[in-house]
């Protein structure tokens, strides 16, 4: 009898990949959608996001109530909301759109990447984890290099809702390839645990989902201020998302060496705040697109290095690690996407609400590796 082939390092990224792609080719342009086919402010965007962070959170909460999970076919479920969410996009409008968006994609974030986290985190080693995670950083930016581009060509030729359709299929060849891949024992065990985390990692978390809030909002509106044609936008976007990622493996690997995360996590923290004031002032679309790329490229880092920590400090429970990061992130996403709601209907513009984020950066270098009476 045939065995069938291991899953690990190599075939998680596979199926990141094919998620990555499907994520920035539609992703991209949710909010280009919504702000030209339906005119909706800044605001209720704003608000969907909030609403479906809030949606993550509560759920996360709920798996880690659950001793073990079926890692294949909780990803899968994941990724059948994600595809669900692409047809609402499709065919809804009004009211049951925005409820569904935030509910379906709000159900697609603990569903797929808390077990898809938690099988990464347990092909890593003490050696190999800086490294290995700013490759998954590295793997997603680069299966969404061309993506928006390619969203760009697709929406100007056939319009919107045959771009999500297209991101339907390719969230359908992802399932195929997950239950491809499931093996026996295909179990992940979750858990929530704020102490053990530490708080100055639960800190550091909260600081990296804060940054999303604001960058899944604020960033596209802002680009949709100075461009108005899709292909334009998608090679925008392009350049965002391959900005980053080798200059994280390589720091990655330098920490695996010398064992010394927080040197390389204080740099990422602090590298970015000078970059957000640049895209928070940038006078055109050339200096927006440089100093976004630059900026994207930096946010890289920090993340990277919170989660080793992390997972240095409670090596054999990625699980508890993964599952109380999302709880953290999904809720300090809800907190930020809601600050922005507050902020445009003050009347601010979302091109200086991303300064919000150089308040959250210096959150990430709190995280620490073990508790303080242990160093």
């Amino acid at each position: 009898m045939r065995t069938p082939r291991r899953r690990g390092y190599r075939e998680l990224l596979l199926i990141l990949g094919l998620v990555g792609f499907a994520a920035s080719v539609s992703g991209s342009f949710w909010v280009v959608f919504l702000t030209q086919e339906f005119a909706l402010p800044p605001g209720l965007i704003a608000a969907m996001f909030a609403g479906a962070t809030f949606v993550a959170a509560a759920g996360c909460l709920v798996l880690g109530r659950i001793p073990s999970l079926p890692a294949t076919r909780t990803m899968i479920a994941g990724l059948a909301c994600s595809a669900a969410m692409q047809v609402v996009l499709a065919f809804l409008q009004g009211p049951p759109l925005y409820v569904l968006f935030a509910l379906l994609y709000g159900l697609y974030i603990p569903l797929f990447w808390l077990p898809w986290n938690t099988l990464v985190v347990e092909q890593t080693r003490v050696d190999d984890r800086g490294e290995k995670l700013a490759g998954v950083s590295f793997g997603y930016n680069l299966a969404g290099f061309c993506a928006p581009f390619v969203g760009g060509v697709i929406v100007t030729a056939f319009g919107f809702p045959r771009l999500f359709f297209f991101a339907t299929a390719v969230l359908v060849v992802a399932m195929a390839v997950a239950a491809a891949f499931a093996q026996d024992p295909d179990r992940v065990l979750l858990r929530v645990d704020l102490r053990r985390l530490g708080a100055r990692n639960a800190a550091a978390y909260v600081g990296q989902g804060g940054i999303d809030g604001v960058l899944w909002t604020a960033v596209p509106l802002v680009a949709l201020s100075f461009l108005a044609d899709d292909v334009q936008l998608g090679a925008l976007f392009s350049l965002f998302v391959l900005a980053g990622g080798l200059g994280g493996i390589a720091l990655g690997r330098w920490s695996d060496r010398i064992r010394h995360r927080r040197r390389f996590l204080a740099l990422g923290a602090a590298l970015p705040i000078p970059l957000v004031l640049a895209v928070a002032l940038a006078p055109s679309l050339f200096w927006f697109g440089l100093a976004n790329g630059l900026l994207s490229a930096s946010l890289v880092l920090a993340p990277t290095f919170v989660n080793t920590i992390a997972i240095d400090r409670l090596p054999g429970e990625p699980g508890l690690v993964m599952t109380t990061r999302e709880v953290l992130l999904n809720t300090a996403r809800c907190i930020s996407s809601s600050i922005l709601l507050v902020l445009f209907a003050a009347g601010v513009d979302a091109q200086p609400a991303i300064v919000l984020i150089a308040f959250f950066l210096p959150m990430e270098a709190l995280a620490r590796s073990r508790p303080r009476s242990a160093l």
